[in-house]
């Protein structure tokens, strides 16, 4: 799998994330920081290392079960998240609040994509020739307020705050020619919706989002999920 990204920034502030890709493409690792920027840095490197350690078939213990309603590869990433949301909660933030972190784990074995994800981005797929189609969403409290002008971005939801968290997680089989979409903003613009199936260019899209809502910042990624 290969990404491309872009951040748009106003005055208003939407961190930046945090990416990591394993070198054979298989996996993505997107983490924002809420607070200290070496918080998300830590919980992404407890996902990486513990997915990695997993899909290599290597014996790893966890103090967390696999559920057997999840496929192995969404129980990789989905663990993943629980260590590092433990790790935060206990070596953080258990006396007091210093930062939360919103993060989305994307794991690809065969044509089968896994995720898991606490908070933003959201997460869509573009299969060839049809038009966009929601995956998982992250959502932003700020969506919730009526919006006379552009708000601040608030997550709904964050790790280390919690001895437990709420994960969304999942799976899909792919094809050559689909792509995922990364989207951390207040709203999906109309620009997403309406591209029709081979049209999903970044630039393009990006231009659009910006013309249809200046205001509000947003990150946006594009997965190719046939690229090495």
């Amino acid at each position: 799998m290969k990404l491309q990204e872009r951040s748009y920034s106003t005055k208003i502030l939407r961190p930046k994330p945090l990416i990591h890709r394993e070198d054979d493409g298989s996996l993505f690792v997107i983490a924002t920081s809420w607070g200290q920027p070496e918080h998300a840095q830590r919980a992404l490197d407890e996902v990486v290392k513990y997915v990695s350690a997993a899909k290599a078939d290597v014996e790893v213990t966890s103090p967390f079960e696999f559920l057997t309603c999840l496929s192995d590869e969404v129980n990789y990433v989905r663990t993943g998240i629980l260590i590092a949301n433990d790790l935060l909660y206990r070596g953080e933030n258990r006396a007091e609040y210093f930062s939360g972190v919103e993060l989305m784990a994307i794991f690809k074995r065969g044509p089968q994509v896994a995720w898991a994800h606490v908070g933003c981005p959201s997460l869509f797929i573009q299969r060839r020739n049809q038009r966009l189609q929601p995956l998982s969403i992250g959502q932003d409290l700020s969506s919730e307020l009526p919006r006379p002008q552009a708000l601040p971005p608030l997550p709904s939801q964050l790790l280390g705050l919690d001895p437990t968290c709420y994960i969304q997680c999942g799976h899909t089989y792919v094809n050559e020619g689909d792509r995922l979409v990364l989207l951390a903003s207040s709203s999906v613009a109309t620009t997403l919706w309406t591209r029709d199936g081979d049209s999903l260019d970044l630039g393009s899209v990006t231009t659009g989002m910006i013309q249809e809502d200046p205001d509000s910042p947003f990150w946006l990624g594009l997965i190719d999920v046939s690229a090495e």
